[in-house]
């Protein structure tokens, strides 16, 4: 046999080794199907699994229920696109602010209080010399924004934002 068949023995024997791995590691229930998937491909059998997992983020309309004009105030403002959750959500459980037990009577499995720190604005306001400044889509007004961003070495360093700005209307005070 001549050497020059070799490197065809090779690139077959990887080809099939590829193969047999496929079907030994993906699973025989992944497939694309019809549904509300980005990409559509998905394990069928898992599909349960996710629609049982806990939902944590309950988004704007659960605040709603209780905080109905303070969703409208920033609903008409910068932070239209923003939900609650992104700002009143705490890491720190010692930092609890809800006055009633969200988890024992809706279900809710944040802690939900306020954080009135300035690294909580600086974590989307803060100006980074790699990045251009994002253009944000105001839904109220139908357009286009650049987003305000500072330096916040510069920017009134060493008090916190909500001394100088409304962060529900996106105003000054």
């Amino acid at each position: 046999m001549s050497h020059a068949w070799r490197p065809l023995f090779v690139i077959i024997a990887v080809v099939i080794i590829i193969f047999t791995a496929r079907i030994i590691i993906v699973p025989s229930d992944f497939e694309a199907t019809n549904g509300d998937y980005k990409y559509q491909w998905h394990r069928v059998s898992s599909e349960q699994d996710w629609k049982d997992f806990p939902v944590k983020h309950k988004g704007r309309e659960f605040c709603e229920q209780c905080h109905d004009e303070m969703t409208a105030t920033v609903k008409g403002s910068g932070h239209t696109n923003v939900q609650c959750e992104s700002c009143h959500v705490q890491f720190n459980p010692d930092k609890k602010g809800h006055p009633i037990d969200l988890k024992e009577d809706f279900d809710y499995l944040l802690e939900i209080g306020i954080d009135r720190s300035r690294a909580l604005c600086k974590r989307c306001h803060t100006k980074l010399v790699y990045r251009p400044i994002p253009k944000i889509y105001i839904k109220n007004r139908e357009s286009y924004e650049d987003m305000k961003l500072v330096d916040p070495t510069e920017h009134n360093p060493g008090i916190e934002c909500i001394e100088c700005h409304d962060v529900h209307r996106t105003e000054f005070k």
